[in-house]
């Protein structure tokens, strides 16, 4: 697997309803050397500011603490947007939009109507796709080599399977796939195009005992996509024969996507127990109808006693190949905090980036 260069990173802007891609360089997450490693012992991410985004001046002593902080800490400066979209407003009034990785620079953009385009980031170039055959509200997808094909060295051969995290029993096409690929009646000189495929739905969605279904993990195990339903075990989906099959009652360790890491081995995703923490299983056992054992768990650096875990946005981690990671969380700075009616003290938004 080549190293990857960067993480995307889809901003959105609330006022314009607009979302731009920009790119996060690996180079702002490693040290160099293993000298530069032993200078300090925290990553500089962010610089505090001696003043309340609200306004507020802050006491002299905790200006004392983040004057101290700021030593250790400063901020990465974004690149600038390689790519803008604004989303159509959907049937039901929403303009939402979401975006999956395909393989190597390509990426894959779904709205809430259901459309889709595709962006190569190196080729600086937008690609049209067919829309999938009905939304998702909260859409998850994985990317799978088509049986063949040379795998991300080729920049192309890969298929995008998409299926809402709260999958509704009630819509036509709750599982889809968009696959390149030539047209069957087509001649053979034809180049390939995208197509959107419908796909069996989970069978734990004909439960007539649960009113809402929930999937916490999903992963790519070979050619198998393998989910677990909240209290509904984990599944196994075959994407050459199609088929589904139940691997047990049990849940996979992870908490969302877990990324497979030839190098170790392993496949790597947040911990179900703690949503912030990376940890490592071997997800091989699941063909067999065996539950994996969780591994280890990596803990992030010491941060400010501060710094709450935030509820607006979920933590993610981000595979650049040889062993190394992106980890991603967010906090609010309670040193900055203002007072919501309905949720209470709401502190300053940070984002911390950690190479691992």
């Amino acid at each position: 697997m080549s190293l990857r260069r960067h993480v995307n990173l889809l901003l959105e802007n609330h006022k314009k309803c607009a979302y731009s891609l920009h790119l996060l360089k690996r180079d702002h997450l490693f040290y160099p050397t293993e000298e530069a490693a032993k200078v300090r012992d925290l990553p500089r991410l962010r610089k505090v500011p001696p003043y309340s985004p609200f306004g507020t001046k802050v006491n002299g002593q905790k200006k004392k603490n983040q004057a101290a902080l700021s030593d250790k800490l400063e901020s990465i400066k974004l690149s600038p947007a390689v790519f803008t979209v604004r989303p159509s407003m959907a049937c039901n009034g929403e303009a939402r939009l979401s975006c999956f990785s395909l393989s190597g620079s390509k990426i894959f953009f779904t709205d809430s109507g259901a459309r889709t385009t595709l962006y190569d980031t190196e080729d600086r170039c937008m690609i049209t796709s067919p829309s999938l055959h009905s939304p998702k509200c909260y859409p998850i997808a994985v990317s799978v080599p088509i049986p063949g094909s040379e795998g991300e060295q080729d920049g192309g051969d890969h298929s995008l399977y998409i299926m809402d995290t709260e999958p509704d029993p009630c819509k036509a096409s709750p599982f889809e796939a968009l696959i390149c690929c030539k047209c069957p009646d087509r001649d053979v000189t034809v180049p390939k195009t995208w197509h959107c495929d419908t796909l069996p739905p989970p069978p734990f969605l004909n439960n007539p005992g649960r009113s809402s279904i929930s999937i916490s993990s999903y992963s790519v195990v070979g050619d198998v996509i393998c989910i677990s339903a909240d209290g509904l075990g984990t599944y196994c989906f075959d994407t050459v024969s199609r088929t589904w099959s139940l691997a047990g009652d049990w849940q996979m360790p992870f908490y969302g996507k877990a990324e497979y890491i030839p190098e170790l081995n392993l496949w790597f995703g947040l911990s179900a127990g703690n949503p912030e923490l990376p940890c490592a299983a071997d997800l091989s056992p699941v063909l067999r109808g065996h539950e994996p054992k969780q591994r280890y768990v990596w803990r992030d650096p010491d941060l400010p006693e501060e710094w709450h875990p935030s509820s607006y946005g979920s933590s993610n981690i981000t595979s650049f190949g040889s062993g190394r990671f992106c980890i991603t969380n967010f906090y609010e700075d309670m040193n900055n905090c203002l007072m919501d009616r309905q949720s209470g003290p709401v502190g300053e938004s940070i984002v911390v980036f950690s190479g691992l």
